[in-house]
């Protein structure tokens, strides 16, 4: 599993290594928060979550970063069916900050920290949380995500956590099973609404969510896809038996369809209640985040129209294997350890600095009285009083290093660094 590079201080070599280098002091460092702020179809309406994921984009985090100084990293998980602002902070002061700035009341936000964000992800990542349990796609959302990190001096914490969720989600998945996906679910809802053998079903976007639904129903419909500039390959349309249709021919096609499932990521509504015919019964499955279709198309007397929130209903997220939880349970237990040690880590680094300061002080006092050395000479005293502080410094790095994390771990380890930190004597 991706792990977050660190050192043991219970060891002399890494706290050898981390002094060897003059650094100036610095004052008791802050201590490092993971925070997740998240609006899903678990806690949010649809509406709700369309209008969060047109304000919540990459573009405009990077745009609100600038005014958060106590915000080391940023990043946007976005799925079908979430939205997630993941955040690596200096204070839970900050994550207010960030609430009051987010669309809609602060408290309609689930908020997750520390533990419970890594368990969260790493569920997330393994399709413990998705519409379709055991879903794979959600591991390419994740790795967005990874590569979209942003941050001003960018640690590498947000980036492994999420690496690490999917190489996680990779090792748990159950081999020969089913493939699982929101669009399996999407064909058979479509299937158990349409009261016809073998329908006429356009497909509105030829991404891999479209290609997806096709496959579905390659041998329970006759499908068309609609695609924008490119067709798709003529491998994929020979197995599903799928004709394809540039976007031009949308309106001929919505005349002769018996169900129109759309799957496009253009920000924008495709369809609306003016485009549809009115004299036939029509079912409409509408997978984008914002939405396809304009909701609106309800109030027409023949249309039925299923969208991300009906999916939501139907799915059944608690059915999971026992086996396969628990694994996710124990991987993501052992990263949130490995992530508390290198969190606190940013304390064990400010104390061993102050402490390299007070000797480089020493020294350079020392040498006023020390009359003509060699360089041999001097490498022997810089040698032996760094070996000597190295091994002073083993022990109580070592009471940093355990106290636990959190606040009140935070509190004890103010503390400690303040009671341990050396101080130069005046000269």
């Amino acid at each position: 599993m991706t792990a977050i590079a660190s050192s043991d201080p219970s060891r002399t070599e890494a706290v050898s290594d981390r002094a060897s280098t003059p650094l100036a002091a610095e004052p008791v460092p802050s201590p490092l928060l993971l925070a997740g702020i998240a609006s899903s179809l678990g806690n949010n309406s649809l509406d709700e979550l369309e209008v969060r994921a047109r304000s919540l984009t990459r573009d405009q985090l990077r745009a609100w970063l600038a005014g958060f100084e106590g915000t080391e990293e940023a990043t946007l998980l976005t799925t079908c069916h979430r939205v997630e602002l993941l955040l690596l902070v200096r204070s839970t002061a900050e994550v207010e900050r960030w609430l009051e700035i987010l669309p809609g009341p602060p408290d309609s936000w689930q908020v997750r920290s520390g533990g419970e964000l890594v368990h969260h992800l790493f569920r997330v990542a393994a399709g413990r949380e998705s519409l379709a349990l055991g879903e794979v796609e959600v591991r390419q959302q994740v790795r967005t995500a990874q590569r979209s990190v942003q941050g001003r001096h960018p640690r590498p914490v947000l980036s492994a956590l999420l690496s690490a969720a999917v190489e996680a989600a990779e090792q748990v998945a159950p081999s020969g099973s089913p493939t699982q996906s929101v669009a399996s679910v999407a064909v058979a809802a479509l299937l158990e609404t349409i009261d016809r053998p073998n329908p006429r079903v356009l497909i509105v976007g030829a991404g891999a969510v479209g290609r997806q639904v096709a496959e579905g129903l390659a041998t329970a419909a006759e499908v068309t896809v609609l695609f924008h500039h490119r067709a798709p390959p003529g491998e994929f349309l020979r197995a599903t038996g799928a004709h394809p249709v540039p976007w031009e021919r949308l309106a001929e096609e919505l005349q002769v369809a018996d169900a129109v499932v759309t799957a496009v990521k253009s920000g924008v509504a495709c369809l609306d209640a003016a485009q549809l015919p009115r004299d036939r019964p029509l079912v409409l499955v509408d997978l984008g985040v914002p939405r396809n279709i304009d909701p609106d198309v309800r109030g027409l007397p023949n249309v039925r129209l299923i969208d991300l929130a009906s999916l939501h209903a139907r799915s059944h997220p608690s059915r999971s294997d026992v086996e396969q939880e628990a694994r996710v349970e124990t991987l993501a237990r052992t990263f949130s350890d490995e992530l508390d040690r290198d969190l606190q880590r940013s304390w064990v680094d400010a104390w061993l600095r102050s402490a390299e300061d007070v000797r480089q002080a020493e020294l350079a006092n020392a040498r006023r009285y020390w009359g003509n050395l060699t360089s041999d000479q001097e490498q022997a005293i810089d040698r032996l009083t760094h070996r000597l502080v190295t091994r002073l410094l083993v022990p109580p790095a070592r009471r940093i290093r355990s106290l636990p994390s959190g606040p009140d771990g935070d509190q004890e380890r103010r503390l400690a660094f303040e009671l341990l930190r050396p101080e130069p004597d005046d000269p």
